[in-house]
């Protein structure tokens, strides 16, 4: 495949190339360059081919380059020169940091991909990663001890990012808890923390990012089908003042480096103002489902350790772990 992505950094911009073009720029054959956009396709990159024209991507992308997400970083972020990792393709950048050594005590490492053919959500669903149609990134950090308020950590990740996203123009950004990205109750991005630690010892975690910044409609529909809220992308939000993803790559390793350096000292209590004016479920009637059962009633934010709290008659329950929907009031 590491020539086939050479030949998707050729028709970045989007426009037809022949065959014959791509070839000799290459210095290969044409069936060469056949077989690797067939390759392309395999992982759910749309190319348009039409005869006497030659191939195109269906929409320009903007390819993930280092030096470019580096220049967007900012300078008090704890990432180290040697820990940020830009890939063509892995299976997981979750999996990809948790397969290495935590990093050393105080900086963060970093993985980016154009294309994850493994990618995951909560509760071990897949998260649909097709080639430039998303923002996928994991930054991995070694608490030397546990934090107050771990269990929060998925929270403040999530502020995070929308503090990268609300900086680069995207508007009106909403987070559903535990871990969803919101615009207009439509789902835009989600957030995956993955904690290895033992008793109050050091805790090594995982932050895995994913943002929507152009699905095909296809794409939009296997989503969909697999329930959860309605989906939506930079492209539909941002429409021309859609950011780079390099950029936004290179923002938002900025704001978890922030996060990740202050927790353990801090926790998550500076954070909660932040979440209480981005709580997309506040206020709602919700039906949270939880193991084998169910409950229903209003959301009501969330308390210090990062639980949802639904007001159920006269009760105030605590969820620690669920999905969460919103319902018509009955």
């Amino acid at each position: 495949m590491r020539f086939a992505w050479k030949v998707a950094g050729a028709l970045a911009d989007g426009d037809f190339q022949s065959g014959q073009t791509l070839a000799e720029h290459f210095g290969v054959s044409r069936t060469v360059i056949w077989r690797a956009v067939h390759a392309l396709e395999s992982t759910g990159l749309e190319i348009h081919s039409v005869k006497s024209r030659g191939y195109r991507l269906s929409a320009p992308v903007e390819w993930l380059d280092e030096d470019s997400i580096r220049r967007a970083v900012a300078e008090d972020a704890p990432l180290a020169r040697r820990d940020l990792m830009v890939m063509s393709e892995t299976d997981s950048t979750n999996q990809r940091m948790l397969e290495k050594r935590p990093p050393p005590i105080g900086e963060m490492r970093v993985c980016c991909a154009d294309y994850q053919s493994g990618g995951r959500g909560r509760r071990g669903r897949r998260w649909l990663s097709p080639p430039g149609a998303g923002l996928y990134l994991s930054a991995a950090w070694l608490f030397e001890r546990q934090p107050r308020q771990l269990t929060a950590l998925g929270l403040g990740a999530g502020l995070a990012v929308r503090r990268a996203l609300l900086a680069n123009g995207v508007p009106e950004v909403g987070l559903k808890w535990p871990n969803d990205l919101t615009v207009g109750g439509r789902k835009l991005g989600g957030v995956l923390v993955e904690l290895r630690a033992e008793g109050n010892g050091p805790a090594f975690v995982v932050v895995g990012v994913g943002v929507n910044c152009r699905i095909a409609p296809v794409m939009r529909e296997g989503i969909e089908a697999g329930g959860g809220l309605p989906v939506t992308d930079l492209a539909e939000v941002c429409g021309d003042e859609m950011p780079g993803r390099n950029v936004l790559a290179g923002s938002i390793i900025g704001e978890l480096g922030r996060l990740l350096r202050d927790y353990e000292a801090d926790g998550f209590e500076p954070w909660r103002a932040e979440w209480e004016a981005a709580d997309a479920l506040v206020g709602k009637f919700v039906r949270v489902e939880v193991g084998d059962g169910e409950m229903n009633g209003t959301a009501r934010g969330i308390d210090p350790e990062g639980a949802l709290l639904v007001e159920t008659g006269s009760c105030l329950k605590r969820v620690i772990a669920g999905d969460v929907s919103v319902r018509e009031q009955p």
